[in-house]
């Protein structure tokens, strides 16, 4: 809980704003007030009630959280206005000038406009690189993931990202190699070497030594089953599925200059074979989501599937398209096929759950699956979905995805723009692009 109070020369206080949030609940804030140092909030349609006694001298509000009729203690305490503006409750990414507030459904569409989406790319991977100092894969690790594909159309990627990609490289590497095993977290370890290959492939055009050592590191935590261990897979879409992660790591293998070629004999050579026959067995899967970046990545890796079996997921992804030209991550997927599957009652008790509505990061990741399968950008299923795309993206630059998890921070929305902004790449609308940013700037 967090708020802003003003004391006036007479004493009275005025409340500026007030923020309250849950991790598994959507806090809605009804009415709050501040009159003589007692504070009272209702959220919910008094649900959630707040009622506080303000101690200025000491800095504190002692009061008490009802919620459901459950009673919770709370002191809240003064602190620096940096502080504040660092919780996170109202904001999405903010470090330094870089401020981005939640996504909303609500944020007013836009004339497409590649700027502003290019904007939200580079200041949100970077801001959460250095809030958070960690690979995230809804974050900088899409980025790595993403943004060097479309070098060509949107000049190269930010250096600082890679070098911070190094460093993180250099850690994992002097930690006790003990801890190398499948039974530790080696989802970073698939981003790391991901993001370095294709990295590799997109804007330095040769293979280099630190992308061979993170393919080493990333094979060291593989699994005896092929896979990779996932701590925290209750987070879909991404990092929620260990098949989804080895996809990851097959495009890692695959993007890396040469290095597939080199491995015949070579002591990762086992290690690549059990990361093809785990794709191609079949494995609990986020229903037809993990089998549209199964198709992403079978396009990129030689000989991971066959002609029919890429042509089965082709017409499975055209299957899903909606009216209005868009794809909806909810349709790709059971609620219950989501990581654990614990979100399961959130998304059926959605109004949407019927009708779901399309979004940008299926839009975009449909598109992208489907130009890579070799599917003409022409085609006017696909010329749809652009359409949808180039009509859809809101006023901070972003494409609006509600969230499988909960109503918060919206992470999805990176990805939910960066895979638009490929899909666009992919499909020729960006080929102004770099004169396009320049006259906007």
């Amino acid at each position: 809980m967090v708020l802003q109070a003003e004391e006036a020369a007479d004493g009275h206080w005025t409340l500026r704003s007030v923020a309250i949030e849950f991790l598994s609940d959507a806090v809605h804030l009804d009415s709050a007030s501040i009159q003589d140092g007692h504070l009272t909030a209702s959220t919910n349609t008094g649900k959630g009630l707040f009622d506080g006694r303000l101690d200025a001298a000491a800095g504190t509000i002692d009061g008490t959280w009802v919620w459901n009729n459950r009673p919770t203690i709370v002191r809240l305490q003064r602190v620096s206005s940096e502080i504040a503006w660092h919780t996170p409750m109202n904001y999405q990414y903010h470090h330094k000038d870089i401020t981005y507030a939640r996504p909303s459904f609500d944020e007013p569409k836009i004339p497409f406009s590649p700027r502003l989406a290019v904007d939200y790319m580079e200041q949100g991977a970077m801001a959460w690189t250095e809030e958070h100092g960690c690979i995230s894969c809804h974050s900088n690790g899409t980025y790595m993931m993403v943004r060097p594909l479309m070098a060509k159309d949107l000049g190269a990627p930010q250096q600082a990202m890679h070098d911070f990609w190094l460093s993180e490289l250099k850690t994992a590497l002097a930690a006790d190699p003990k801890q190398r095993s499948g039974k530790s977290d080696g989802t970073e370890a698939v981003y790391l070497a991901a993001g370095l290959a294709i990295w590799d492939a997109q804007v330095l055009h040769h293979l280099s030594p630190e992308t061979v050592q993170a393919l080493d590191l990333m094979f060291q935590f593989q699994r005896p089953a092929g896979d990779w261990y996932i701590e925290d897979d209750f987070n879909p879409p991404l990092e929620s599925s260990p098949y989804q992660v080895a996809a990851v790591a097959a495009r890692a293998v695959a993007n890396a200059p040469g290095w597939l070629a080199e491995q015949h004999g070579a002591a990762t050579a086992s290690h690549v074979e059990l990361l093809k026959h785990y794709l191609r067995a079949p494995q609990k899967m986020q229903g037809d989501y993990d089998r549209t970046d199964l198709l992403w990545t079978a396009t990129e890796y030689p000989g991971l599937l066959d002609a029919r079996q890429k042509r089965d997921l082709v017409e499975m992804i055209f299957a899903h398209q909606q009216f209005d030209g868009g794809w909806s991550i909810r349709s790709f997927a059971l609620p219950e096929e989501w990581g654990r599957g614990t979100r399961a009652a959130k998304l059926r008790s959605e109004t949407e759950f019927s009708f779901p509505q399309s979004d940008g990061h299926m839009t975009g990741l449909a598109i992208i699956a489907l130009r890579k399968a070799g599917i003409p950008s022409s085609d006017p299923r696909i010329q749809r979905g652009v359409n949808w795309l180039l009509s859809n993206q809101r006023s901070s630059g972003r494409w609006w995805t509600r969230s499988l998890i909960g109503d918060g921070w919206q992470f999805i929305s990176y990805s939910g723009t960066a895979y638009p902004m490929l899909a666009l790449s992919l499909c020729n609308a960006l080929p102004k692009a770099q004169a396009t940013l320049r006259a906007e700037h």
